[in-house]
Order: structure tokens, then C-alpha cells, then sequence
């Protein structure tokens, strides 16, 4: 694991200035598709330190959950809109309403809920764009910040003490292994509960973006 990284540091130096829009269009692809951010944010805290690894995690998801909500508005919306029937859809739109900007930052604080699920699911809804922008910029720094600075520091570990430093990240591996089944889990529950996939948006297309 300790090589792999030290490996993409060689690679990241060599792109030279490169290297930073490089790293955030990773984070942004990794955004896109349903697979854990911990790891590569932990990542870049070890070859960018505190405030730049904050910096491309953060501007890489923001990217990622942009392109997933404008994707299935533009594109998930209008299939759903012919297949669903318009009484079970109104009753999600009516969720996503009464729940407001709160319930939207509170989402993003909770770990058994995937980022990536939840920004093509908004797309699908009446969530207004901006309302989706800010309350994602917002709900995801926490843990963006939690896991780049916990990278930063199993980097400074791993330089005083390797042995120790190999220790943790294996703990830290087997949390993330533990969260991942744990949203499996909740995702195969909700579908035999008849609440599979992302929330499922009006017939009527009510929302005031531009």
C-alpha cells in the first residue's frame, strides 16, 4: 500500500504543476461512480498534505456531484417521468421538499448513506440546483477534512514509525471495508422493502432552477 502511494507521489511529481488538476479530475471521476472517496482522499493527504489534500478532495467531489446531478436531471428524469406512477413519485417529491436544506446537509453527515447514490438520486427529484450545490459543498467537508487529515497523519507516522503506521492503516482499511458492507446491506434491505434506487421524482416537471 505504503509503494502504491509512494509510486502515484513519483507520478504526481513528474506532471509538475499538472499534478493538481490531475488529482482533482480523479477525485471528480471517482464521484461519478459508485465507488468509496475515503481511501484516495486519505491519499491525498499523504502526497499533498492538510490544506492542498483538503483542496483537491473537496473541489474533485464538488466537480464529480455536480456532473452525476445535471446527468440524471438531464437524463434520468424523463424516463422515470413515463415509468413510475405519478402517486409514488409526488410522494418523494413531497419528502425532498419537507425536508428542505437541513435534511439535505444532514444526509451528507450520515456515513451509511453513499455520496454517489445520493447525487444522481437529488438529480431525480425537485431539489433545486443551487440548493443542491450548497448543501453538498457544505455536508461533504466534514468528512472530507476528517480523512485527508487522517492520511496527512498515517504519512507522518509511517515516516517515524512503519511498523505502526502499517498497523493503523490496516484498522483504518477494515473501518472502511465495515462501512461499505454496511451500506450494501442497507441498500438490499431498502430494495425488499420496496424503497430500492434513488429517491424517484414528480411527473410534473415543478422545479424553478434556471
Amino acid at each position: 500500500m505504503i509503494e502504491l502511494i509512494e509510486s502515484i507521489g513519483y507520478w504526481v511529481h513528474d506532471l509538475g504543476p499538472w499534478g493538481y488538476p490531475a488529482a482533482v479530475a480523479l477525485m471528480a471521476g471517482i464521484a461519478l461512480l459508485p465507488i468509496p472517496a475515503e481511501i484516495p482522499a486519505a491519499m491525498n493527504g499523504m502526497l499533498f498534505g492538510p490544506l492542498f489534500g483538503v483542496l483537491i478532495t473537496w473541489t474533485g467531489g464538488m466537480v464529480g456531484a455536480q456532473l452525476s446531478f445535471e446527468l440524471a436531471r438531464r437524463f434520468g428524469r424523463p424516463f422515470v417521468c413515463r415509468v413510475v406512477p405519478e402517486s409514488a413519485v409526488d410522494k418523494v417529491d413531497g419528502l425532498v421538499r419537507a425536508a428542505g436544506w437541513p435534511g439535505l446537509i444532514i444526509v451528507r453527515l450520515i456515513p451509511a448513506i453513499a455520496f454517489t447514490a445520493l447525487n444522481w438520486g437529488l438529480g431525480l427529484t425537485v431539489c433545486r440546483r443551487r440548493t443542491f450545490f450548497w448543501t453538498t459543498a457544505v455536508g461533504i467537508l466534514p468528512f472530507t477534512i476528517l480523512f485527508v487529515w487522517s492520511g496527512e497523519g498515517v504519512a507522518r507516522l509511517y515516516r517515524r514509525d512503519p511498523g505502526l503506521a502499517l498497523g493503523v492503516s490496516a484498522l483504518a482499511l477494515v473501518a472502511l471495508v465495515a462501512i461499505a458492507w454496511y451500506r450494501r446491506r442497507a441498500g438490499l434491505v431498502s430494495e425488499r422493502n420496496g424503497a430500492g434506487g434513488p429517491p424517484r421524482p414528480s411527473r410534473h416537471r415543478t422545479w424553478s432552477d434556471p
